[in-house]
């Protein structure tokens, strides 16, 4: 993941945003190890997590990506990057409003993640989209992609053992040295192996994912 956000064109500072729980010190190492920072902060309040990150870094916006979506695209970054330069929103994200994109990417404004830090009343906010969606004075710009980029099937982040079972077998179908494969390259790979599907997308694993989704969303 890292070596892929390392080719996005828009950014220029990456930071593995963790908790200062000790089984995350390996992550600080990684940091260390690639050249990039890491900020230390809430095991379960990630939007002050990553509130405390963007301030010590004087962010004016920046670009989420989760770790359990490894196989982000540079591309797509600086997409979502460029949309938010050149619109006055708050957040930036692509529309996934049918549930069929296998990425995602979030650019956020620190003035009006500050706001929403301070007004909210839990702690636990590690999924927090739904702050930003259900308050109606944030302007949010969502993008749309081509057609070719929707996949229903198509599965890529990191929840069960099955998840990472799937992107070993694509790393092992499309993965070269010094090279990094796309979002469209693993679609086609699965057009082209349909069966390899099987391994976290079956109709069972995907009902149950989307279950998980429900549970955890508005």
């Amino acid at each position: 993941m890292l070596d892929r956000l390392k080719r996005a064109k828009t950014i220029n500072k990456i930071i593995i945003c963790t908790s200062t729980n000790p089984q995350d010190d390996p992550l600080e190492q990684v940091a260390e190890q690639e050249g990039i920072y890491c900020f230390r902060g809430s095991e379960n309040d990630v939007l002050k997590r990553l509130l405390d990150a963007a301030k010590i870094h004087d962010l004016s916006y920046f670009a989420n990506v989760t770790a359990d979506c490894p196989l982000i695209d540079p591309s797509l970054v600086d997409c979502a990057v460029f949309e938010h330069l050149n619109n006055d929103t708050d957040l930036t994200m692509f529309d996934n409003s049918n549930h069929d994109l296998p990425f995602d990417c979030y650019i956020l404004q620190t003035q009006v993640l500050e706001r929403i830090v301070n007004n909210k009343n839990e702690n636990d906010t590690e999924v927090w989209l739904n702050y930003f969606l259900s308050d109606n004075k944030i302007k949010i710009n969502n993008i749309e992609v081509e057609n070719k980029y929707h996949c229903s099937n198509l599965k890529l982040s990191i929840d069960y053992p099955e998840d990472y079972e799937f992107l070993k077998r694509v790393f092992s179908e499309l993965y070269e040295s010094n090279n990094y494969f796309t979002v469209l390259d693993i679609i086609n790979l699965i057009n082209e192996k349909p069966n390899i599907l099987n391994i976290n997308a079956s109709p069972e694993l995907l009902e149950r994912w989307n279950k998980h989704i429900k549970s955890v969303t508005l």
